[in-house]
């Protein structure tokens, strides 16, 4: 959609850019496989992405998806935060998801957050909670690794 913006208050790696700033947006899906380039990855800090549809409308549908690979260090979200505003000041909360993200899991997966029906707004606002210091179970707790968020396309519908 040419009417659509993104704009990034967190900064994502170079290695792991998706393609850049609009990355988020471009509609093309990844796969489980974060090598692909098509995941955008967050080390160790909250993923804030506003995204401006360019004029208020109803928003019926919005999804934002998630990689689980905890092997290479990529955890879900400990919560994803969806906001809504007309103005791009003043945002509402819409909804929280939390994601026992800290849990054991060796399935490589991709997670979606969906909710419908959010009413009418300009502005979406998603924050992505970083998990942080790895859980102890991990081969990387003892090296005080920091655990990665790859995300890959908000829809907004």
């Amino acid at each position: 959609n040419p009417n659509l913006s993104i704009k990034l208050e967190s900064k994502y790696a170079n290695q792991y850019s998706a393609g850049g700033n609009d990355a988020l947006i471009d509609g093309i899906r990844s796969t489980k496989n974060y090598r692909t380039g098509s995941w955008q990855g967050y080390h160790d800090q909250d993923l804030v992405a506003i995204v401006d549809l360019g004029s208020t409308k109803p928003i019926y549908n919005l999804k934002v998806n998630f990689l689980r690979d905890q092997g290479a260090w990529i955890f879900l979200p400990k919560a994803v935060e969806i906001y809504t505003s007309v103005d791009g000041e003043n945002f509402q909360k819409e909804m929280i998801c939390n994601f026992k993200s800290e849990e054991k899991n060796n399935s490589i997966a991709i997670e979606t957050v969906h909710l419908s029906k959010l009413g009418t707004a300009r502005y979406v606002k998603i924050v992505a909670k970083k998990l942080g210091d790895l859980p102890e179970w991990h081969i990387g707790y003892p090296m005080n690794g920091k655990s990665w968020i790859f995300v890959d396309e908000i829809s907004v519908k």
